[in-house]
């Protein structure tokens, strides 16, 4: 199994120390998750996916590069784009739910490959209901009390470089969260580490092209007020397999995820793209 592992410039060992270590946390995540019961964790909105191409292949981003939106699937995914790119996205959601996706990556040399990420939804307001009106078949809110307005906002700075002469790649987001209910307001720092190599394996048509990791959300509890939620911790793993049949091109990915709400969840999703205009993508997800 050891000749399957990419070295970054040599340096096999780190990488299996690496590869040993998140498949650690990966067992312990699953136990951690149970006790704490599902739904425990806090900052929901780390939990969001954005981009079309990833949301269509079911969220299977861990080792698909391509756009912006996979640096909250692997932040080494950035290296990859290697000039500057502009996304933005709005999309809405449930009821008045709204969700907007602003991130911008700049070239800065030997510093890599930076960018800079803006996310942010707006939640419908809650109204405030009374205790009787709470066992009320419809709940009515109280009169003269205004709706409680709900919104969750994050800034991300992200890095990206190559490392060593083998393709690898390493990446780093840096998240601070705030999430708004009404006068109450809540922050948290968060973190995701990630890598991303090319396969080395035999040359056949059918050996994934990449292999990516990351651990996202490690950071501190978001507290309201008296009250600490767990971010919600994971690790993710995903090959993708890409072959060009110009000027067409077909991709497969796959990712395995593991966090602290939801034991495991395993996505694959499919792309093709038509003389690279015309893209059409499918995807499904298991757990």
């Amino acid at each position: 199994m050891s000749d399957q592992l990419p070295p970054f410039g040599g340096r096999g060992r780190r990488v299996r120390g690496v590869w040993v270590s998140v498949m650690l946390l990966a067992m312990w995540l699953p136990t951690h998750g149970r006790g704490a019961g599902a739904g425990t964790a806090g900052a929901n909105l780390l939990k969001v996916s954005v981009g079309s191409r990833g949301l269509a292949m079911a969220g299977a981003a861990t080792a698909l590069p391509g756009d912006l939106s996979g640096l909250l699937a692997n932040p080494a995914l950035l290296s990859q784009l290697g000039s500057r790119a502009l996304m933005l996205m709005r999309w809405p959601g449930v009821a008045d739910m709204r969700t907007d996706f602003l991130s911008y990556s700049v070239p800065l040399g030997r510093l890599g490959l930076w960018a800079g990420t803006v996310l942010f939804r707006t939640l419908p307001a809650i109204d405030n209901v009374s205790d009787w009106t709470r066992r009320a078949p419809v709940p009515a809110p109280v009169p003269g009390e205004a709706p409680v307005p709900v919104n969750d906002g994050m800034l991300m700075i992200s890095t990206g470089r190559t490392i060593g002469k083998s393709g690898g790649h390493a990446g780093v987001n840096i998240k601070l969260f705030n999430s708004s209910l009404g006068d109450v307001r809540a922050s948290s720092v968060a973190m995701d580490v990630g890598a991303l190599m090319k396969a080395r394996g035999p040359k056949s048509v059918w050996w994934p092209s990449q292999y990516g990791v990351s651990v996202v959300n490690l950071g501190y509890p978001i507290r309201h007020e008296s009250v600490g939620e767990a971010l919600p911790l994971g690790v993710r793993g995903g090959v993708s397999w890409y072959r060009l049949m110009y000027p067409h091109s077909f991709t497969l990915a796959s990712d395995l995820v593991v966090n602290i709400e939801q034991d495991v969840r395993l996505a694959a999703g499919a792309e093709w793209v038509q003389g690279g205009r015309l893209g059409l993508r499918t995807g499904a997800s298991i757990g």
